[in-house]
């Protein structure tokens, strides 16, 4: 600093190098603390285009300054015209503080007037706050007409509710959390408010049981969770990755669909738009009964197939009817299998029959055989153990995680490797289980009796 009556030199540096300076700090509250260190600071950071708001309450202090303070911060910036291309509000899990909705409404609101980007609202987790037929505290989302971003995670607390008509005609990508919903003011939002939205993630609770319908020419990925939603109903063009759970029933229009997730496929119907090969397709499945019903193969072909599958004392019978109409798997193989009545050897192999040529196989878990089914389950027969005339010339990796070095998982890999090329290298790496102090001399053993020039095996 120079001698006393003079300016000091930070404040004659230009506002442009203070903004950039602020702006570096990444912390809204960090930022105005600055003013303490020159008169011109005080009022500079009210106009850096990115505001952090999450580091304001201080330990001692009651939670409600925090909130205080978050609407002193907003009301400075409301005041001074500036447009903020991003603004993230991060309430830190302060307890014995619960927040109101008329609070969250009035943030957003100032953020819909003065957010020309980004916005990012998280609310902790506080008490449980129960929700009846629709009527739970309300935080409506106003018109954000220059809004490109939007991510809402508003702890399961409120009610979000979409105005009629609101415009959103900037926005391509939306995330809501932890929020309950109207379905149908969802799907209306969706359909008619956001001309140029491409992402959408939904992991929410409806106020009342439901359809929710969606239709955009512009929407590319697609996530949807909703607690409560009885039929999901997807029209979209553009559409190439859906991820989808919690649902009784969907359909699904998407001529560009490239790859989903879903849980029980034979609950969602795909128009006859879809393509019949798909990049990657991910499924968990139950397998309770003996008998499922009918289902027909809706994919041909599919480059990566993870599979998950819980197989029921009972349910055999309707996993391998199952497979059957499950697409080719070209390339990647993935599979967690649940459940600890059948053999493993088998139902492997009858995964293996339809997707012999596969590059990769990734085995996620694996449960041992400690209740076992019936000496008349399809598992126990002699031939359900007998690869035959498979072969697996394109394996180049095998991963085995949760590796416990079991007589049916050493069966297994002996069996695979001796159905690969001999000339081909390949990479078999072995994730041995927290439970189990490998390598035991059993499966060092193993190891060493499979090996072979082409053959690379590692034990992590």
């Amino acid at each position: 600093m120079e001698e006393a009556g003079s300016d000091d030199r930070i404040s004659g540096l230009s506002d442009d190098l203070l903004r950039d300076i602020l702006l570096r700090l990444r912390s809204l509250p960090a930022a105005a603390r600055t003013g303490i260190l020159s008169r011109r600071w005080r009022h500079v950071w009210t106009s850096i285009p990115e505001l952090v708001i999450d580091e304001l309450h201080v330990a001692g202090r009651p939670p409600s300054s925090f909130l205080r303070a978050v609407e002193g911060a907003l009301a400075a910036y409301s005041a001074s015209n500036v447009d903020v291309a991003a603004l993230t509000i991060a309430v830190p899990d302060v307890r014995l503080c619960r927040i109101e909705a008329r609070r969250v409404s009035s943030w957003l609101r100032v953020a819909s007037e003065r957010v020309a980007g980004t916005l990012s609202l998280a609310l902790p987790r506080s008490e449980p706050i129960t929700i009846t037929h629709g009527h739970g505290q309300e935080v409506e989302l106003p018109p954000c007409g220059r809004a490109t971003e939007i991510a809402l995670s508003l702890a399961g607390a409120f009610v979000l509710r979409l105005r009629p008509a609101a415009s959103f005609a900037a926005l391509t990508v939306l995330t809501i959390q932890s929020a309950a919903m109207d379905g149908r003011e969802l799907g209306a939002f969706v359909s008619s408010m956001c001309p140029r939205l491409t992402d959408l993630t939904l992991r929410v609770s409806l106020v009342a049981c439901s359809d929710v319908s969606i239709r955009s020419a512009s929407l590319r990925r697609l996530e949807f969770g909703a607690g409560c939603a009885q039929r999901l109903g997807v029209a979209a063009p553009m559409l190439e990755v859906l991820v989808a759970s919690f649902l009784h029933h969907a359909h699904i229009s998407a001529p560009r669909l490239a790859e989903a997730k879903v849980q029980r496929l034979h609950r969602h119907h795909f128009a006859d738009d879809v393509p019949r090969r798909l990049r990657r397709l991910d499924i968990t499945q139950l397998y309770l009964n003996a008998v499922a019903p009918p289902r027909a193969r809706r994919f041909d072909a599919v480059d990566e197939l993870r599979l998950s599958a819980l197989i029921g004392m009972e349910g055999y019978t309707s996993f391998l009817d199952d497979v059957n109409n499950l697409p080719v798997c070209q390339t990647v193989l993935s599979v967690s299998l649940t459940g600890d009545h059948h053999g493993f050897v088998p139902t492997m192999l009858h995964l293996l029959r339809r997707s012999k040529a596969i590059r990769k196989l990734v085995l996620e878990t694996y449960t041992q055989m400690e209740d076992p089914c019936s000496t008349a389950c399809p598992c126990r027969l002699p031939e359900s153990y007998r690869a035959n005339n498979m072969t697996l010339d394109s394996l180049e990796e095998i991963e085995i995680n949760t590796f416990m070095g079991e007589d049916d998982q050493v069966e297994f890999l002996e069996m695979l490797v001796s159905r690969c090329s001999a000339t081909r290298p390949i990479n078999v790496v072995l994730n041995k289980s927290y439970l189990v102090p490998l390598p035991t001399k059993k499966v060092s053993e193993m190891i060493r009796s499979i090996s072979r020039p082409n053959l690379r095996v590692r034990l992590h």
